[in-house]
């Protein structure tokens, strides 16, 4: 049963989501509402699995990370709606002005939905990835992003490790070009249903068998390499669902013939990163942190 489990966890979460995020859409829920619903239910499976067949028995131990992994869930998240909301709010006018001059819509609305959804999570993802790149080879970036790797082992509560101006950067980054084309709510609701699911299983410390689907996706398999102390590991695998642009530009890695490193983290640094969530909202702007340490 626990092999059935691991080979069938991510297709049926993330299918399973698909599924009711179609049913909600039929019924008029806003996207929002669907994400919600998709999360609080994953959440409840994903902590599930993780006791029933984790990957790695030490990432199940406590690590005195839970408290700082909550702060940033309940807090820094809400940085991420924010900029979905200022990106939305100021381009999507911009668009709609920009259809109305052109006389066409930019937006393939009359697409069957699955196939806007895809689009969408497409669009989305190519400046995120590039932000998320530049964030590892850029010191200032790299200082905000390094909370997200500050994590001494991955476990679902610290997909949400991330600080509120990675956040920020990341939302108005990626929901800018969407803003501007015109995508319905649909597909953002469709797409949001998968986010949910797949989001949790990422950062999961669940021992998933995701075969094939480590090519075209980002399975924890994959990510895992993401999150490496060693920077010549660690600095690929940058599209947080599916993996098109890592391919396209030439940064994907995977070996499934080799286990992914279970030392995560910042490596050396990691000693004297701080691990309260106040910390680590201010580490950024620590020169004295900073001084002798480049990405």
């Amino acid at each position: 049963m626990r092999l059935s489990l691991s080979y069938l966890a991510y297709p049926a979460m993330t299918g399973g989501a698909v599924a009711f995020g179609l049913w909600a859409i039929a019924r008029h829920w806003p996207a929002w509402a669907v994400g919600v619903v998709v999360v609080v239910v994953a959440a409840v499976l994903v902590t599930l699995l993780e006791w029933i067949i984790p990957y790695s028995r030490v990432w199940a131990k406590p690590h005195g990370d839970r408290l700082t992994d909550f702060w940033h869930l309940v807090f820094s998240n809400r940085a991420f709606d924010v900029g979905t909301l200022v990106a939305i709010g100021v381009f999507a006018p911009l668009g709609e002005a920009l259809s109305s001059r052109l006389g066409t819509r930019l937006w393939p609305h009359g697409w069957p939905l699955p196939l806007q959804a895809l689009l969408a999570v497409v669009v989305f993802e190519l400046p995120w990835y590039w932000i998320h790149r530049l964030e590892h080879i850029w010191a200032p970036l790299w200082r905000v992003h390094s909370v997200h790797h500050s994590s001494r082992r991955i476990y679902w509560w610290n997909f949400a490790r991330t600080h509120p101006l990675d956040n920020l950067i990341s939302a108005v980054a990626a929901f800018t070009p969407l803003s501007l084309l015109g995508v319905g709510d649909e597909p953002l609701a469709l797409m949001a249903a998968f986010s949910g699911a797949h989001g949790m299983l990422q950062h999961s410390n669940i021992d998933l068998r995701t075969g094939f689907l480590d090519l075209f996706f980002s399975t924890a398999r994959v990510h895992r390499w993401h999150h490496s102390p060693r920077r010549h590991e660690a600095d690929a695998n940058y599209s947080p669902r599916v993996m098109l642009w890592d391919h396209v530009f030439g940064s994907y890695r995977f070996r499934p013939d080799v286990a992914p490193p279970e030392d995560v983290g910042l490596g050396e640094d990691a000693a004297e990163f701080p691990e309260s969530y106040v910390g680590q909202l201010l580490v950024p702007f620590r020169s004295d942190y900073w001084r002798k340490r480049l990405p």
